[in-house]
């Protein structure tokens, strides 16, 4: 089973609210029969990151990429995913269709 590093900001500008597209990304896998292991914990080994960045100013990204053989990620920065804009309720979706394309699950 695929496992994806979760990543969360400090929080201080959330334009989003970070908690609930976690917990609809979770319930739209789910749904959809897709099983991955979320885990905070930064000593695991993961295949994928997941940057929950609460604003455009992703303060996380430079952390990450400072820290060095990092795996891939995909990074939310507010209503943004990557480099593309995305209404926040449609971003577990979005993530979703990421997550297909990326870890090479069979598109539901």
């Amino acid at each position: 089973m695929p496992s994806i590093g979760l990543r969360y900001c400090g929080g201080c500008n959330p334009q989003i609210d970070r908690s609930k597209v976690i917990r609809k990304l979770e319930e739209g896998l789910k749904e959809r029969g897709m099983e991955l292991d979320f885990t905070t914990n930064r000593q695991s080994a993961v295949d994928l990151s997941l940057l929950i960045n609460g604003c455009m100013h992703a303060c996380l990204e430079e952390e990450y990429l400072m820290e060095g053989n990092s795996p891939q990620f995909i990074s939310v920065k507010g209503e943004m995913v990557s480099s593309q804009y995305v209404k926040e309720e449609y971003i577990p979706e979005f993530l979703i269709k990421k997550f297909i394309d990326v870890l090479n699950f069979p598109p539901h």
